[in-house]
């Protein structure tokens, strides 16, 4: 047996890893979490929500790389406030006074 033949499969492996963690590194832009979060709340709110309610604005604290609000016509707003990474922050985990 050719030995590139057993380290071909192996090969194949480590470059499938390696792109998966290029993939899991990557942060996602403004847009890309806007766009995330606007849509969890028209799917939350359903009839009468539209993409455009929604806005943000940077936050000062490292922690905090974002808040996206969402206005709908009736009713209270929709607060996200969002790490440096794009996840969402819990209440629990806010801790800094926002």
């Amino acid at each position: 047996m050719r030995y590139w033949a057993f380290f071909l499969p192996v090969g194949c492996l480590v470059a499938f890893a390696a792109y998966l963690g290029v993939r899991a590194g990557q942060v996602p832009t403004e847009t890309e979490i806007i766009n995330r979060y606007a849509a969890a709340y028209v799917a939350e709110v359903g009839d009468g929500a539209a993409l455009t309610d929604c806005a943000a604005t940077p936050h000062p604290h490292d922690a905090i790389r974002m808040v996206v609000v969402c206005q709908p016509a009736q009713g209270d707003p929709m607060t996200f406030l969002v790490g440096p990474r794009g996840r969402l922050i819990s209440e629990g985990e806010r801790g800094v006074g926002a």
